[in-house]
């Protein structure tokens, strides 16, 4: 719809030279009524010009409080124009963005006998390739990059997919590598591998919550909510080829972030005990929330490390969360954001539950992902 004022006036002159030849009242109604129109086509294109050619029109158009308004000037879209053409890939009708990151550890013991390299990571990313979700993915890993990247090209999934390859170090949770290391060479300290051992990957589970809130500040998809999702969370569906999307949870209360219980725990448990028993309370494989949520929480959580730090206590975000809102935790942090805990039913992976009951499959189609 490439209108002008040059081209509307040249349309009002043809419609004048026509009415002047009919020379009867009715005609000149309808001349009237055209001219109308036609400016008012104008005027209102001029003014939502600069909305309706936004990338995110589809969330626009959800979240107008006029939804049929907004659908009805996506019809006037030059959809096969340029503008289009190289904003396309950035529509998508989903609520939630997906942020997800790896970081190149290398190879380091899991427990008490397993072992995790860069391929144990690369194996799970393939339940991305079919993740409908807009999806952030940040990492230092060029081989993780190309991989994803890969994925994603497969699924047909590039429009809502970006990829941020950065050095991690950047990143507040890995600036305190150093401190977290001084923690750990305490005489004493219990090894509980890898999250009492590697300093860097205590820090890997403390940037979940500065790369969600760096989302959130980049704000690319325009989604209401943002999740975190662990790169390993759904690998029990590596064989998997359907396509699936990550819905809100019932009962899913916006003022607060949903969280997976894993285990009831005493409340009055004491920090100290928490994080040199490796106590977990609730999971950090996923977490979702709204997106002032997720910023606010991610506030409390580096002020939570910070004052865990200088009480000579790390280990992993779990250890940090069950702490921060422990007895003792809440005295000393007064958290202003509270955990909504999603409790696990049925005979599942309990670590998981949270995930699979905002997972639905998807029939895709392009009303699917461009309405």
């Amino acid at each position: 719809m490439r209108l002008t004022i040059q081209s509307c006036f040249a349309h009002v002159r043809k419609i004048r030279q026509s009415s002047m030849m009919m020379g009867n009242k009715q005609n000149r109604y309808c001349v009237v009524f055209v001219i109308t129109l036609i400016f008012s086509s104008f005027v209102t294109y001029r003014i939502f010009r600069d909305d309706i050619m936004k990338w995110n029109l589809p969330n626009s158009m959800f979240s107008s409080k006029d939804s049929t308004a907004w659908r009805l000037l996506s019809h006037f879209l030059p959809r096969s124009s340029t503008v289009t053409k190289s904003t396309i890939r950035k529509i998508s009708s989903t609520e939630i963005t997906i942020v997800t990151a790896y970081w190149n550890l290398g190879t380091f013991r899991k427990g008490s006998n397993q072992l995790f390299t860069k391929n144990t990571y690369l194996t799970w990313t393939k339940s991305f390739k079919y993740l409908m979700n807009p999806l952030l993915i940040y990492t230092d890993c060029e081989e993780f990059r190309d991989t994803m990247q890969k994925l994603r090209s497969e699924g047909n999934l590039t429009y809502e997919t970006e990829i941020f390859f950065i050095d991690r170090t950047k990143l507040w949770p890995f600036a305190l590598v150093d401190q977290i290391q001084n923690v750990y060479r305490q005489p004493g300290y219990p090894a509980h591998y890898p999250n009492t051992v590697i300093p860097a990957y205590a820090a890997a589970q403390h940037a979940k919550y500065a790369v969600v809130a760096d989302a959130v500040k980049k704000n690319i998809y325009n989604t209401s909510y943002y999740a975190w999702l662990d790169v390993g969370y759904f690998r029990d569906l590596i064989r998997s080829d359907e396509f699936f999307e990550l819905k809100r949870p019932p009962d899913f209360d916006p003022s607060r972030l949903a969280v997976n219980l894993v285990s009831r725990q005493n409340m009055a448990t004491k920090p100290f005990s928490i994080f040199r028993y490796n106590i977990v309370w609730v999971g950090g494989g996923l977490f979702i929330g709204a997106k002032d949520i997720v910023t606010k929480f991610e506030r409390l959580y580096y002020k939570a490390v910070l004052y865990f730090l200088d009480q000579k206590l790390m280990n992993s975000d779990q250890q940090v969360l069950f702490s921060m809102y422990s007895k003792e935790g809440r005295k000393a942090l007064r958290p202003d954001i509270e955990l909504q805990l999603y409790i696990p039913k049925g005979h599942g992976n309990p670590w998981f539950y949270l995930g699979y009951l905002c997972r639905k499959t998807v029939q895709r189609n392009n009303e699917t992902e461009f309405s």
